[in-house]
């Protein structure tokens, strides 16, 4: 999906908001192309942890392979925080998933900040139009 620009959405005249009312369905979109696939990733789960954290996640998006979020979070963050996701799937149950919960408050940039400064980089694959 390619919309012309994100100055359609003049009562949310931004990048940020405008990627969320175009790219963030349930479920997740598959007429994504890579680059606006890994951003609609980030952004779940980002959005899922600061709502419930990994079993907020896992509750929603179970169909999400791990290997392929851990590589959208390489991408956008950096690797320790594919690394917690990848613990909390292998080991978070073993204490109720707080450990790796705690540590993704911990990270900076938030990866909100990180999501969109991706989303920024990226902005002509998710809006050509835009100037």
């Amino acid at each position: 999906m390619n919309p012309d620009s994100f100055r359609d959405f003049p009562e949310k005249n931004d990048p940020w908001n405008a990627f969320i009312d175009t790219y963030c369905t349930y479920p997740t979109r598959d007429d994504l192309t890579p680059v606006q696939r890994i951003a609609v990733l980030c952004f779940n789960y980002d959005a899922e942890m600061n709502s419930g954290g990994y079993v907020s996640y896992h509750d929603m998006y179970s169909d999400v392979a791990p290997d392929e979020l851990a590589a959208a979070l390489r991408t956008v963050h950096g690797d320790a925080m594919a690394e917690n996701y990848l613990h909390s799937v292998a080991h978070g149950a073993n204490d109720d998933y707080v450990e790796t919960d705690m540590a993704f408050y911990k990270f900076e940039p938030s990866l909100t900040d990180a999501t969109q400064a991706y989303i920024t980089k990226n902005l002509s694959e998710f809006f050509p139009a835009h100037p």
